[in-house]
């Protein structure tokens, strides 16, 4: 015998009650309105008590801008701190419910479960107490707060879309109110209770942006974020053309995301749109900023920071124009800040454009060189020039903090003019590796301009082994200025790579050509160059010159070159005539560098770690002739 909802033979006895009380109260009751014959009595519904909603901190009137849809690309199924923060909330204020987070990468399609910022509230609609409780909650996430701001609460835990009871809400599109979810509520077979978990009856699904999954929307920090920096959506044309000898500069900051500093407003820096990748990509003016000539510019050099960001790992690169290839510049291992220094080709209207691959970041950049476009451009320049400002070195060791260990909170001046290559007049900047030996904790040691507003190059040093990164930094009397923000004493080493001359003499000096735009040379993960990962601690050889590279005859070049790190943290060491330690390893991270290195005579590039499965890739971005 049926006992379901559709079944109504066990309550005929109860029927017949409710009948001969009606027929007794319809004689002792004056009537008030007529009632057909044929209605059917009504079952008494329980009375539900409304439920709470969730504690809300005090706010102002601004609030966070309605997030972008950033789809699932990568599998972490852990819970993320907000996502986890979120479910907190909902238990704290409505019971101990199941709540789903974490997804396995193997079970079905996209899906925001398998980055940890997903969650699954089991409440259904088909019961009454449950019912209320979602309603209650849904109301106060999509209300209006006391500004007028629309759906306040779901903008301040960065909530994405929501699917509830054959309904869809999308926080990137708060006009279209609720929708129908995937034919739930239109197609008359989906009633059926097999697809309450796919028609989201079941439980309420919230999808949170990865700002919202890191906890750094405003219901966490008070703090609201602003919304994502947007593109122009045409392109800004062609890269500038080839340039000369890279010439520093006094550091200007060009771009200050948080503040708005070289943009209309302040916005994040967020993952590429799938329907237009070029679309979050910042577009940053560098031309005719600080010593850096309005017209005239191949290149310039920065130094990029990337802080509060969301997603795991995410990688900041630049190019010159929504069509150019992409020079990595830095990894974020964690949402503290993490810098790199890069040279990277202009548009022809004085601009670079800087993306991430994923999640939102804030980001600092600050202009530390120029290069001027060849003129006449020529394809591919003689390479007998011999007199130019830029003077490659073999690696050289031209300051070894051993002996003294730069103190916690330490700045210090480190004269080099004289010391080594580099001369003591003449100069106007340095090209080096900053490099850490193995501290008590994780510090971050930079390099400063001599005027101590500006950081140029900096490192966090590890607890493991050395940590190395290369700058460039602007001095005309050798002086380097060296700052220990942390804890630890730290003993830090300086390496020259190249130095730059304030005029062209036939000293040594030599032109760099730099490129229009970078062409890889190598990429281990296409078998470009090197096949496959590091297998052995063995150097393995790449040809820099030749076809479609540098040409032959180099006497060195300027290399973008980016590695993922292996089983185990270590360097990366690379070299032709000269050895470099180019990039600090973290193991199954990637990280990018800046090298100058002179080549032999052949032109060979000589690879090596310790690193087992690392993975390289190398760009030329330049040449010295």
């Amino acid at each position: 015998m049926s006992t379901g909802p559709g079944s109504s033979r066990p309550h005929a006895p109860r029927r017949r009650s409710l009948l001969a009380a009606v027929a007794v109260l319809a004689l002792l009751t004056p009537a008030v309105a007529a009632v057909p014959a044929s209605s059917a009595p009504v079952r008494p519904v329980a009375v539900v008590a409304p439920a709470a909603v969730p504690a809300t901190p005090p706010f102002g009137p601004v609030v966070d801008a309605p997030p972008d849809y950033q789809g699932q690309t990568l599998c972490t199924p852990v819970a993320k701190v907000g996502t986890a923060k979120l479910a907190a909330l909902l238990r704290t204020t409505y019971g101990a419910y199941s709540i789903g987070i974490a997804r396995s990468c193997s079970q079905g399609g996209q899906s925001e479960h398998k980055e940890g910022r997903a969650l699954d509230w089991m409440v259904s609609y088909k019961g009454a107490a449950t019912r209320v409780k979602a309603q209650a909650f849904l109301s106060w996430l999509l209300a209006p707060d006391a500004s007028g701001n629309q759906a306040a609460m779901a903008r301040r835990l960065g909530v994405m879309y929501i699917g509830w009871n054959n309904r869809f809400w999308a926080g990137y599109d708060i006009a279209s109110g609720w929708t129908d979810l995937k034919g739930c509520s239109t197609t008359p077979a989906m009633a059926a209770s097999s697809y309450d978990t796919y028609c989201h009856r079941n439980h309420v699904h919230i999808s949170l942006s990865w700002d919202g999954a890191s906890a750094l929307t405003s219901f966490w920090t008070g703090v609201p974020l602003a919304g994502s920096c947007q593109a122009p959506w045409s392109s800004s044309g062609s890269p500038a053309g080839p340039g000369t000898d890279l010439v520093p500069v006094t550091p200007v900051r060009v771009l200050d995301t948080k503040r708005g500093s070289g943009l209309a407003a302040p916005c994040r820096l967020a993952g590429p749109e799938r329907w237009n990748p070029a679309h979050h990509d910042v577009v940053v003016q560098v031309a005719g900023t600080g010593e850096v000539p309005a017209g005239g510019v191949s290149a310039v050099a920065v130094r990029v920071t990337a802080y509060r960001t969301s997603a795991p790992t995410p990688t900041v690169s630049a190019r010159a124009t929504a069509t150019s290839a992409y020079v990595p510049v830095v990894t974020s291992l964690s949402g503290t800040s993490y810098s790199s220094t890069t040279v990277v080709p202009v548009a022809a209207d004085g601009t670079i454009r800087l993306a991430v691959d994923r999640g939102s970041a804030d980001l600092l950049v600050d202009l530390v060189g120029w290069v001027p476009l060849l003129v006449p451009p020529t394809p591919t320049p003689a390479l007998a020039t011999s007199s130019g400002t830029t003077h490659l070195t073999r690696t050289t060791l031209v300051y070894d903090g051993s002996a003294v260990p730069l103190a916690p909170h330490e700045t210090r001046t480190v004269p080099l003019a004289g010391v080594g290559p580099v001369p003591a007049s003449g100069l106007t900047g340095l090209a080096l590796t900053l490099a850490t030996d193995a501290s008590p904790t994780v510090d971050f040691v930079g390099v400063l301009t001599p005027s101590l507003r500006t950081y140029v190059g900096s490192v966090r040093s590890s607890t493991a082994g050395v940590r190395t990164s290369a700058l460039v930094t602007p001095t005309a009397n050798g002086d380097v200025v060296l700052r220990n923000t942390g804890a630890s004493p730290v003993v830090v080493h300086l390496y020259l790579h190249a130095w730059f001359s304030d005029v062209a003499a036939a000293d040594g000096g030599a032109t760099m050509r730099m490129l229009a735009a970078p062409v890889r040379a190598v990429d281990s993960l296409k078998g470009l160059g090197l096949a496959g990962a590091v297998t052995t601690s063995t150097s393995r050889i790449v040809p820099l010159t030749g076809t479609g590279r540098a040409p032959l005859g180099a006497r060195g070049a300027l290399l973008s070159v980016s590695a993922l790190g292996g089983t185990t943290d270590g360097i990366l060491v690379i070299g032709s005539s000269s050895a470099v330690s180019a990039v600090s390893l973290v193991r199954g991270q990637w990280a990018h560098e800046v090298v100058w290195l002179p080549l032999t005579s052949t032109g060979m590039l000589a690879v090596k770690t310790a690193s087992i499965g690392a993975q390289v890739r190398i760009s030329i971005l330049g040449y010295v002739a």
